[in-house]
């Protein structure tokens, strides 16, 4: 009777799995549209326009570079400089942490179109990720320059596993499309939701190894913590590709597929039950 029940669980989640994917296929069109308005909304009114896609990360990454090459020397275990190696942890980081704070109000900000247009919700949550991945793709050419400049100061090597570069993005892509899902759905009926995860974001960020590498964690409970927390292995494959040049192991890239299939059948199951209680709680 348990299996059974379990069977009819999983048919229902992919069941409603299929309706997300066909809905956002079929609203294609308009997640473009709104992607579009997004993106200018974030930049207008201002001198550069879309060149703070690239001032932004370029700004970063030199007061990273000042801070810990002249400030503050950090050491870690890599062949490439410091500053190079946190601009490509925090890179990802930034990515999926942005879009999820935005999807903490991204129903309630848009409640009166789901209301007078009859829009489906799974559309907006759509338009966060792909906004924040745009940003994302913008901000790579910045990583890549660095890497150029310390090639040719002799510092690095060029990574030809940049290659794989899309791979290595795809977990990062699967799991916030999922989480977004969550919080969007969740924030609708915890209107407190967005408080709480940028709190929690911020313990999560000392706990993954982006500033440092597990290996400079000491050995007991807190490497373990670091080692356990799901977004380590995921970081770990996105900055061997992009800046180490080096394979991840293949346990490291598959425990970093099932976080990212996790996540986001999680996300899907949780949005897809909540789904019909949305627009009359906005």
């Amino acid at each position: 009777m348990g299996v059974a029940a379990g069977a009819g669980a999983l048919s229902t989640a992919g069941v409603g799995i299929q309706q997300l994917l066909v809905t956002l296929h079929r609203q294609r069109g308009l997640i473009l549209v709104l992607v579009e308005r997004e993106l200018k909304a974030r930049y207008r009114g201002t001198v550069l326009g879309y060149l703070w896609s690239l001032l932004n990360p370029i700004l970063l990454l030199a007061v990273y570079s000042l801070v810990f090459t002249l400030v503050i020397p950090a050491r870690v275990p890599t062949h490439v400089p410091y500053p190079l190696f946190l601009f490509a942890g925090l890179l990802p980081w930034l990515f999926a942490s942005g879009a999820m704070l935005d999807a903490s109000v991204v129903l309630l900000d848009n409640g009166p179109l789901l209301k007078k247009v009859m829009c489906p919700p799974e559309v907006f949550p759509a338009v966060t990720v792909i906004s924040h991945l745009v940003h994302h793709l913008l901000a790579l050419p910045v990583l890549f320059v660095g890497i150029g400049v310390a090639v040719l100061a002799g510092r690095a090597t060029f990574p030809l596993t940049v290659l794989l570069a899309p791979l290595a993005l795809l977990p990062w892509v699967v799991a916030v499309s999922g989480l977004v899902l969550l919080i969007a759905a969740l924030a609708v009926h915890f209107r407190d939701l967005k408080d709480l995860l940028h709190n929690l974001l911020s313990l999560l960020f000392f706990l993954t190894p982006i500033i440092y590498t597990p290996e400079l964690v000491p050995a007991g409970m807190l490497r373990r913590l670091v080692l356990a927390n799901p977004v380590t292995p995921m970081i770990q494959v996105y900055r061997d590709v992009l800046l180490l040049g080096r394979i991840p192991p293949l346990a490291v890239w598959g425990w970093a597929s099932l976080v990212a299939l996790v996540c986001w059948g999680l996300g899907t199951a949780i949005f897809m039950r909540l789904r019909e209680t949305l627009v009359e709680t906005v």
